[in-house]
């Protein structure tokens, strides 16, 4: 009866088999036990108990095997008892997110001793593993020097790249953009303690900011083929602390400030980009400080822990002006022991971000720099059921209240200039303000009959976003054309998005053991859809006639992407001390959907602007006002003349709202192949290495070109010679030939033709803290590639930074990342990493952390370029033939750490002294890539590292 009811309910898990983009798997552990007496004969009865972060008790079955999953990452004690057999202890498991302890267990029959106790170090190979996956743990997190950042510690991971580089935390409380192995940053995930809480309307990003010592581990996987996986990109998982029978907590405090920082400005940059200070970008002040503490609140039963952090960065801009960001953090977790068998948890986590001056830079001075509040909320209930030895069962709940607002510094009331002569914005900046909420739930179960372990899933995960954009003044922004030439870009932009999103989907796999040999077989079912919801946009009070008022109507599941992802792996262990193992794999994966992909589908559609030209600035304001524009009209004839331009609506008919301007034709979910095949080595005890060659081939991918136009549609139109530091360059340029009716209308379909392959190395070395040491090291080269069949797979064919449209070409992305711009990210040929501390006489700590890679693209473009094109005269066009032949210098970062320990008993205090880029390296991080300004303008540097900075912390322990 027992086996029926287990077998029912695995069946009844496959077949509802919908799950969230994330697992327990992935932040939580597992012990797998192997019980054989002194001839290797397998021991079944045999009473195993782990301690530690969790307590648990099985007992082996007729395979000798026992299993603990969901397990909090920490160190356990294993111990087995059997009569008539010796004890067996081992104090020393290191249990991690996302890995698997494979312990086996040796007993001899009783003899004049009662017990064994185990001193070997316990595996670091995972003979089951799936993964491409990088694990920090919590001694790393706080003993090697870091700006105390998740997107800090993701560059630390073979094959990551991130569009910034942070000395001592002054790019901290800003998000970087990062990618790997050719998926977009897009495709990244965020998840805490199992549940997934990626920002749905910011494909890749993370909805809040974070405490740094909240975290016990992070675990990052890039790749492979475990059906836990639901997207290609970068999966990030926080696994937060936890309270325990033992009390425990820390507090600390770190200070900067701006005279503890040296001088690495170049002389030939002082004048110009120095600043006020003549020394560039500087650290004004900079604090991290709070405490955690957890505990028992009822022994063996109920546990609490929770912390409290603030993080004040203060960093002084080239024009003197300070950009300050504040972030707050509270987190708690309540964990019971409901019975043996039954553990449950709540988690609550608030992040509150209020940042001063966002995107201040030489391009925006301070009246256009953003102000930024609002905070992000999580809730969340956990329920862990121990069925029997053989059957296993999680369900999760939450809720993430997510959103955030933008307000312009130069407030609602002034007029703005987007961009004047010389790229430079004026006077104010638009606001932005979204809401953002998400529910999550999931169910799982992990089921052992034989050689066989099944895991089946199921969730449903929703998410809404409700945005408003607020141009100032008269709501016209203004472009500087040769001033007193102006352009006029008029906006009806007020509540443009409601839209709101579903995530089903599920998986079944199987686990087979045989001796040596390890097989994977799964498959994971994916529906997303995104649907538009009814919403008011406001139109142009002085252009009530091309931009009305528009009421939108609802379009449920608007686009929909179904996935049936195959995932298959092996594992074999080429030494029978399983020291060796040989992995290979091959799995696809779906992308991941923005909540938003269906919101050009409002019947009121979504962003609406006219463009005006040559538009004079007869009262000398520098800004375009509404009687400057006086008689002003737009319509085909006259964008085909170079009189305006319009966008979001349909110039004929600007007032429709019964359906739809845009299409949805035939469209795909987009796909990607992965293939690794990978090495891993047990080199010495504590000490393990692994490699992998990874290839991707990334297809189905979808677009929105005006009325289904193609490479067809299209004809050279001339040729465009420009000069670079590159060299003098000709560029042919292309314009529309088959005009559409409606040159507002776009079709949402399958992209023919088009596709991407990434092909890469990563080598990758783990040693874990014993023998006074600990380090990790990698090493990765990347090659990244786009092709086009034939003329269908091209938009316009003009070469630009976004789009170099060549066939074989390496793939070029400018970041997105907040803050941020003027960044493209090309995949680095090289990159190296290397992380490691070492536990010196007289409690002396001495800590490093290395990055090193290839610099990224100097994509030399002119834009403004008159072309003749009637869907956009004026292009903008790139001047090199390969972006991966003109890039910046190689990027090399060096943080150490002195650091001095007093212990006292189960306290311990620490003192640190770290040095952020102790090299004081000046390396460009950006340059001036646009021609139109001509000299001295082009090409000049307008970013370069920070320089050398000290950072004194102390920490206390117990």
């Amino acid at each position: 009866m027992k086996f029926r009811l287990a077998r029912l309910l695995v069946v009844a898990a496959a077949m509802l088999a919908i799950a969230t983009p994330a697992s327990a798997q992935f932040t939580t552990g597992r012990i797998d036990v192997t019980v054989t007496d002194s001839t290797g004969a397998i021991l079944p009865g045999v009473v195993v108990d782990i301690s530690g972060p969790q307590n648990q008790s099985a007992t082996t079955d007729a395979k000798g095997e026992a299993h603990f999953l969901n397990l909090t990452p920490g160190i356990y004690t294993v111990s087995a008892k059997l009569q008539g057999f010796t004890d067996y202890m081992n104090r020393n498991v290191p249990v991690v997110a996302g890995g698997g302890v494979p312990l086996r267990v040796g007993m001899a029959v009783a003899g004049m001793a009662t017990a064994v106790e185990v001193t070997a170090a316990t595996p670091t190979i995972d003979p089951k593993r799936t993964t491409v996956s990088t694990n920090v743990t919590a001694a790393e997190l706080q003993e090697v020097p870091s700006s105390r950042d998740p997107w800090v510690v993701l560059q630390t991971v073979p094959g990551i790249i991130v569009d910034r580089v942070n000395v001592g935390g002054a790019e901290s409380g800003q998000q970087s953009n990062y990618q790997a192995k050719g998926a977009s940053g897009g495709e990244n995930t965020w998840n805490i303690d199992g549940v997934p809480i990626t920002d749905m309307s910011a494909l890749g990003s993370s909805p809040t900011y974070y405490d740094f010592d909240m975290f016990q581990e992070m675990q990052v996987t890039t790749g492979g083929a475990d059906v836990n996986s639901a997207t290609p990109g970068v999966a990030l998982n926080f696994v937060l602390k936890s309270g325990s029978n033992t009390p425990h907590g820390s507090a600390r405090i770190y200070f900067e400030n701006e005279d503890m920082q040296g001088d690495n400005m170049p002389e030939d940059l002082r004048a110009r980009l120095g600043g006020a200070s003549k020394k560039g970008n500087r650290m004004n002040e900079y604090k991290d400080y709070g405490g955690e503490v957890g505990g028992p609140l009822w022994k063996d039963r109920l546990w609490a822990w929770g912390a409290i952090g603030k993080t004040d960065v203060v960093v002084q801009t080239l024009g003197g002006a300070l950009d300050s960001t504040f972030l707050t953090n509270y987190s708690f977790k309540g964990t019971g022991q409901i019975s043996q068998d039954l553990r449950s948890n709540f988690t609550y986590f608030r992040g509150v971000k209020e940042k001063f001056g966002r995107s201040v830079g030489p391009n925006r001075p301070k009246e256009t720099g953003w102000n930024q509040g609002g905070p992000t909320e999580l809730y969340k209930v956990e329920g862990n059921y121990v069925a029997n030895d053989s059957l296993f069962l999680t369900a999760r709940w939450a809720h993430v209240k997510g959103g955030f607002f933008l307000t312009p510094d130069g407030g609602l009331d002034t007029n703005m200039i987007f961009a004047d002569d010389n790229g430079v914005g004026r006077f104010s900046w638009y606001e932005y303000r979204t809401d953002r909420p998400q529910d999550n739930l999931q169910a799982e179960a992990n089921y052992f009959r034989g050689r066989h372990e099944i895991k089946a899933g199921f969730g449903y995960r929703t998410a809404d976003v409700d945005s408003s954009y607020t141009v100032p003044g008269n709501a016209i922004m203004t472009y500087h054309a040769g001033y007193p030439s102006m352009i006029a870009e008029v906006t009806a932009w007020n509540q443009f998005t409601g839209v709101s999103a579903s995530y089903t989907s599920g998986f079944l796999a199987d686990t087979i053991s045989f001796d040596r040999l390890t097989l994977n077989l799964g498959v994971r079912w994916d529906r997303q859809a995104s649907s538009v919801n009814p919403f008011t946009q406001n139109g142009h009070p002085d252009f009530p006639t091309i931009l009305p008022a528009k009421q939108g109507i609802a379009a449920e599941d608007a686009i929909v992407w179904n996935s049936l992802s195959p995932r298959l792996g092996f594992s074999y262990a080429l030494t029978e001390d399983r020291g060796t193992i040989l992995r290979g794999s091959y799995a696809t994966f779906a992308s991941q959907m923005n909540a938003g992909e269906a919101s050009f589908f409002s019947s009121a559609g979504s962003f609406r602007g006219v463009y005006f030209y040559n538009v004079q600035d007869t009262n000398g304001n520098q800004t375009v006002d509404v009687s400057e524009l006086a008689g002003r009209t737009c319509s085909d004839a006259l964008v085909a003349e170079g009189v305006c331009n319009y966008y979001g609506f349909d110039i004929n008919d600007p007032g429709q709202v019964g359906t739809p301007n845009h299409l949805i034709d035939d469209y795909s979910t987009p796909i990607t192949h992965e293939v690794v095949f990978g090495l891993d080595h047990e080199l010495m005890p504590n000490f393990g290495v692994s490699g992998n060659l990874t290839w991707r081939r990334f297809t189905n991918m979808n677009w929105r070109p005006v009325e289904g136009l193609d490479g067809n549609d299209y004809e050279q139109f001339g040729t465009f010679t420009g000069n670079t530091p590159a060299g003098t360059f000709t560029v042919p340029y292309y314009g529309a030939v088959n005009l559409p009716a409606d040159r507002s209308r776009t079709h949402y379909n399958t992209r023919d033709g088009y596709s991407q392959r990434f092909l890469g190395f990563e080598l990758a070395a783990t040693k874990r803290l014993s023998n006074r040491w600990m380090a990790r090291f990698g090493f990765s080269t990347n090659d990244h590639r786009e092709y086009f069949d034939g003329p269908e797979a091209f938009g316009n064919p003009t070469p630009s930074p976004g789009s170099p449209n060549i066939d074989g070409g390496e793939v070029l992305r400018q970041t997105g990342g907040s803050g941020k711009s003027g960044i493209y990210m090309l995949l680095p040929k090289y990159q190296f990493i290397a992380t490691g501390m070492y536990q010196a006489p007289w409690g002396i700590n001495l800590a490093a952390n290395y990055t090193a890679r290839q610099g990224y693209a100097t994509p030399f473009f002119q834009d403004r370029v008159p072309s003749g094109d009637p869907l956009g005269n004026l292009k903008t066009v790139l001047l090199v033939d390969e972006v991966g032949d003109h890039r910046l210098p190689m990027m090399n970062s060096l943080d150490v750490r002195l650091g001095k320990e007093f212990s006292f008993n189960r306290f311990r205090v620490n003192l640190d002294l770290d040095v952020f880029n102790a090299l004081n390296a000046n390396t460009v991080l950006g340059r001036q890539y646009n021609q139109r300004f001509g000299d001295p303008v082009s090409n000049q540097v307008l970013e370069i590292m920070n320089p050398r900075i000290l950072r004194i912390g102390a920490r206390f322990n117990f």
